[in-house]
């Protein structure tokens, strides 16, 4: 049987010396029989793509000065797919709460060469195209912006 520990630490300063005092709780996870658990349907089953949002359309950049970046996206029988210039895929629909976020399957970025994920809000597709300093990253090398808005023209 598992246990919960939580602790706390507090560091106390003396005239020559340190210490360090730990407090520590242990308690019984909580349990109850009539607790279940339930698991949502992923976003790509037949039953959740009929239920939400269509997200089928063709995304772009609206800044052309910015990039000239479209993705179409598809609906088929039970999933989406996606087409942006000769390159073709599936695109996996995920909801997290009220957050939906795309990937992309087989859309590789620039460096390194992973599936360029989005956030869908409102019939908007936000991609961050570059990371930082710490985090180096770039999804679409021909777009010179950090943050892509891509909007649905259906």
């Amino acid at each position: 049987m598992a246990y919960v520990t939580k602790c706390s630490a507090v560091l106390r300063w003396g005239f020559s010396a340190a210490c360090l005092f730990v407090a520590c709780e242990v308690s019984p996870p909580a349990t109850s029989r009539s607790a279940t658990s339930v698991t949502p349907a992923p976003a790509t089953s037949p039953a959740a793509l009929n239920s939400g949002p269509n997200y089928a359309g063709t995304y772009a950049v609206q800044d052309t000065a910015v990039c000239q970046l479209s993705i179409t996206v598809k609906k088929q029988a039970s999933s989406y797919t996606y087409s942006y210039a000769a390159t073709q895929g599936l695109v996996e629909v995920t909801r997290e709460g009220s957050d939906t976020y795309f990937t992309f399957i087989g859309l590789k970025g620039q460096d390194p060469e992973e599936d360029v994920s989005a956030v869908w809000q409102d019939s908007v597709l936000l991609i961050q195209n570059s990371g930082n300093s710490m985090n180096e990253y770039t999804r679409f090398g021909s777009c010179d912006a950090k943050y892509l808005e891509l909007w649905c023209q259906r």
